[in-house]
Formats: structure tokens, sequence, C-alpha cells
């Protein structure tokens, strides 16, 4: 797959994490800075991921124009979250783990969406030597450097019946895993789309994915808190126009599908079996998971704290029911 459009990262690799960061940072606050605009646009940070493609979707056919948002996509998820937690973003497509964390760490946010729940995109690929999880013992695991890859590892440890102890994990960027496969570095990979499709034409299979833990893996649209009640108006459009560009994706599959795959440099049919993994939920399934007396995210929430409390990602439980929007329909629906 070629470097999706638009993306900071470097062709070859060289930059540090490190550095990238700083310079993704810069380029946010630069050209946030740049704007006439008395009122600049909202900032969205993203990464490369197949379920946030309709934000780009949505830019392109003229839902989400650059006079009231700016997308950002960086070169991996990590260093979104840290855009989003510095500041340097308003508005950010994260997971629910890397909420949680945002959460314990004092930042205050809001839950605008659901943008996907993950059914296979999320998985461990395996060079051809590891066919089953039985052979998991004694293997170089590389895992994604955001809390989701700690979190597939111990799922997939807990199928196999293994412990940590069992294998050897190295924790590396999801960008170098291409890399890492071609070199021999690593035997196993925890990663997700586009990602998993290049390791797959390299001859990794998968044995281990989100769609062995269904309803687990969230994707979610933040926003922090003070932005939301300042700009609410701005801030609920966003997130309407996301809807608006699913209706579109709906009405239109086969242009839409078009557009996105020549954005990330594949063809159309490339680009709807990297989102056989994904369901996008639709507006009324959203209002379910956010919404009502018992929103549904809330049961995920409780279930993702007792592996990121056992793993060590989190030092107590988080409460997540004070990030949601009170009858989010009022935000969200048209």
């Amino acid at each position: 797959m070629k470097k999706t459009a638009g993306s900071m990262s470097s062709s070859n690799g060289s930059c540090s994490p490190v550095l990238m960061l700083v310079i993704c940072l810069s380029g946010l606050i630069g050209l946030s800075s740049c704007s006439r605009d008395p009122i600049p646009p909202l900032r969205i940070a993203s990464s490369p991921w197949p379920g946030y493609e309709p934000l780009y979707l949505a830019q392109e056919i003229g839902y989400l124009p650059a006079g009231k948002a700016t997308i950002y996509e960086l070169p991996s998820s990590d260093i979104t979250l840290e855009a989003f937690r510095n500041r340097s973003a308003d508005i950010a497509s994260l997971t629910l783990d890397e909420t949680l964390e945002l959460l314990q760490g004092g930042v205050k946010l809001r839950v605008l969406a659901v943008m996907d729940v993950s059914n296979g995109a999320d998985a461990v690929m395996a060079t051809p030597k590891v066919r089953t999880l039985a052979d998991l013992k004694g293997k170089r695991i590389a895992i994604t450097n955001i809390p989701l890859g700690v979190y597939m590892l111990s799922r997939m440890l807990d199928a196999a019946k293994l412990t940590r102890a069992d294998v050897t994990v190295i924790p590396s960027a999801e960008s170098r895993h291409e890399e890492m496969y071609r070199q021999g570095k690593a035997d196993v990979f925890i990663t997700f789309e586009p990602f998993k499709a290049k390791l797959a034409a390299l001859g990794a299979h998968d044995i281990f994915d989100s769609g062995d833990i269904p309803n687990e893996i969230f994707d979610l649209l933040l926003v922090h808190e003070d932005v939301f009640q300042q700009r609410r108006g701005e801030v609920c459009d966003v997130a309407r126009q996301w809807f608006r560009t699913l209706d579109y994706i709906e009405q239109s599959p086969d242009a839409a599908a078009g557009k996105i795959g020549k954005r990330l440099g594949v063809t159309a049919a490339e680009y709807r079996l990297m989102m056989g993994g994904i369901k996008i939920p639709a507006l009324q399934e959203n209002l379910a998971l956010l919404g009502g007396t018992e929103p549904v995210i809330l049961e995920a929430a409780m279930r993702l704290n007792e592996v990121m409390l056992r793993e060590g990602q989190l030092d107590k439980r988080v409460e997540m029911s004070a990030a949601l929007v009170d009858k989010p329909e009022t935000c969200i629906a048209k």
C-alpha cells in the first residue's frame, strides 16, 4: 500500500518517533497560527486507519470545508494521542483504551461519536513458522506503542493460556512492522489495518484478531471539554457531518470507495477488503452506544478497565460516564 495522502510520516523511516512528534506538532501549531479567520477552524488530529476515512471523505466532498475544520493526518496513533493530550488538536480520533488513559491523566474531554468497532481489523499477524496460538511460546512479539497493543497482547495470551514471561515483547511503532518482518526481527506482530494488509502481502497470516473478542475495541471521536463548551455548535456540526458522510457512503458506495481508495493509494476493492473487519455504527446505533439510561459503551469501558488495571496501564478504575454527552441526540442528530 502507498503512503496515505497527507501523512507526515517519513518515506524512508529514518526519523525517530520523538523527532517526528516534534515535527508534526510544530506543523499543527504553525498552520493554525497562520489562519486569518477571527475564529480558527477546529483542528482534528487523526492517524492511518480505514475506519477514520469518512473524515477525509467529508472534507473532500465539501461536508467539512477547511474554514470549519482542518484535519491533520499524523503518522501513528501514539502521536495523535500526544497531539490531543498537549492540546495541539481540539478533536481527535482515538481508541477507547486511549480515552481511559487520557481520563486517568486528568484530561477533560467528551465523546462525540463511536466512529467504528473493530471486528477483525486489529490482528496478530505471524510469520509462517508460527502456525497457531500454540506456537507462541518463546517467540518475539512486536506490539504497537499504544495501550491497544498491550490490550491485544493480554487478550491473545489469555487465549493461548500463556503469560508475559513465555514470550519476548518488542514495543515498536506500527509503521515499522513491515521493515521488521523483512529483517526477521520479530516472529509475531500485533497491528491493525492498513499495516495488517502490508504484512499479509509479505506472507504473514492472522492467528488472532478483534473478531475473536467482539465489541471490545472501539474508536471514538473526542473533543476537549472546554472546546465543547465554548464552541458546541461547531463541534456538534463536525459530528453531524460524520453521520452525513456515512449516509453518502451508503447511498453512493462505488463513488465513495473510489474516492477513499484513491486517497489511500489502493483500489476500491482493496479498500472494501480492509473494511471487512470494521463496523461503522450509524446514527441510531451511536445513540444506543452513547445515550439512554445505560449507554452500551460503559459496559465495554468497565471490561477494558479490568484488563488495563491488570496490565499496569491504569492505576485505578476510570469512570467514563462523565465524558459522555448528556442527551447525545441534541448534538449529533440532524
